[in-house]
């Protein structure tokens, strides 16, 4: 194909929302001979049927930075790249059953402060003031997030997009990756289009990561996990609340019982996360799919029958709800359930950005520590770079990084402070950095 780029310096294999988020940042730091490969649509994978959510909380320093950074980004995308945007700021109420809950939740408080975040944690009888539908009994407290919300998943993903490609940055749907080999110190990426040489490559494959992976001689440590969640019709004593207070509910989590609960339109959004859950694609009869991109799994709810009963239990106004759908796809998982970014262990220029399992959240940038750019410029976030120096493992976190001499990695992990990338600074506010 003549259109079809034959060499670039960097090729993201992958077009969820990490993939596109990649694109974007390498693009701002003026890395714009990049091209993503999807081997569908842009959001095909986990993407399209996440639930959407944007929390801020972890008891990780460098996660909830990143986490932080991602809501950050998002409030000023959608202007800074003209692309229209539903990205609801609700706060969210983290419920705790215990002192320890507690305990936990004025640690992280003091992260979140240092970091610029007005958390809080509330006793019982305050809990119902930002959440009068809850019932109370056996609650120590709660934290809650200002900051935390949600926001539609294609849409982030096409915002990403199109701020990549406005900066010159290409992108190729429908030609998947399917092999890659080394040559003369450079990869190359083979499609059913051509091949595209290039200097970097990504694996921002999601759940095909460890596919992916094998053509690098990389086992990657994950595995795909399936994750149900449930809306509910429009409740009128909700839907008059909202009305009268001008916004929706906060999302309220329970870490103990396990699930999220959130406000959708005038209904609910039931997220649970069972102790007995279920793996994919791991035995003969159930093989790797060549194709899953827009494909769910068989509803599934007797597993999460204790979930529900507890959720309605907490807001009893959830049991007058009507169910009407059930989202049950898959997501991947590291065994800590942190993410894959940095270097592959032992392969010359090929990174992971890979395994999100809340991708939506995680997927706007990654910052960590402080460096420099290969290039001598300043670099405003951490450098997880190249070649030879040993990984470790961030403090408090399962990411990888690696230090070295800047690069790729410093690009895609973020350049520049969010209030520049919201604003859709580019090279020029790089430069002077």
């Amino acid at each position: 194909m003549a259109d079809f780029p034959t060499s670039a310096r960097v090729v993201i294999i992958g077009g969820g929302a990490v993939g596109a988020s990649a694109l974007y940042h390498l693009a701002l730091a003026g890395w714009t001979d990049a091209v993503l490969l999807e081997k569908n649509e842009l959001t095909a994978g986990s993407t399209w049927h996440a639930a959407g959510n944007v929390p801020t909380f972890s008891s990780s320093w460098s996660i909830m930075n990143m986490q932080r950074y991602s809501a950050e980004l998002y409030r000023g995308l959608g202007q800074a790249v003209d692309y229209p945007m539903n990205y609801h700021v609700t706060g969210s109420v983290r419920l705790g059953h215990g002192r320890e809950r507690l305990q936990e939740f004025r640690r992280v408080r003091g992260m979140g402060r240092y970091q610029g975040m007005d958390l809080e944690v509330l006793g019982p009888e305050e809990i119902r003031s930002v959440y009068p539908f809850l019932e109370t009994t056996g609650l120590s407290g709660a934290l809650y997030d200002p900051y935390d919300g949600d926001i539609d998943p294609a849409q982030l993903t096409q915002a990403l997009a199109k701020g990549a490609r406005s900066l010159g940055a290409r992108i190729e749907r429908f030609c998947p990756a399917t092999g890659v080999r080394r040559e003369t110190g450079e990869w190359v990426v083979e499609t059913p289009k051509g091949e595209i040489r290039c200097e970097k490559v990504v694996n921002a494959a999601g759940y095909y990561a460890r596919e992916v992976g094998k053509w690098f001689g990389r086992d990657i440590p994950m595995m795909v996990m399936s994750h149900q969640y449930m809306l509910f019709d429009a409740i009128p004593e909700l839907a008059a609340w909202s009305a009268e207070a001008g916004h929706k509910l906060p999302l309220l989590r329970d870490v103990d019982s396990s699930y999220y609960l959130r406000q959708e339109k005038q209904g609910f959004n039931l997220g649970p996360y069972e102790r007995n859950c279920r793996a994919h694609w791991i035995t003969p009869d159930d093989p790797f799919p060549e194709d899953f991109s827009f494909q769910l799994f068989p509803d599934d709810l007797d597993r999460l029958e204790w979930h529900i009963a507890d959720a309605m239990a907490r807001v009893p106004l959830l049991e007058k709800a009507n169910l009407t759908k059930v989202i049950n796809g898959p997501i991947p998982y590291t065994p800590d359930g942190n993410p894959l970014i940095g270097p592959m262990p032992g392969v010359p220029d090929a990174y992971e950005a890979c395994v999100f399992t809340f991708g939506i959240c995680q997927g706007g940038g990654r910052r960590e520590g402080s460096g420099r750019m290969g290039d001598g410029r300043a670099d405003r976030m951490g450098h997880v770079v190249l070649r030879s120096a040993p990984l470790h493992r961030l403090r408090g976190s399962g990411l990888l990084h690696r230090q070295g001499d800047g690069g790729l990695w410093s690009r895609i992990c973020h350049p520049l402070p969010a209030s520049q990338l919201a604003r859709g600074a580019g090279q020029e506010a790089l430069a002077g950095a």
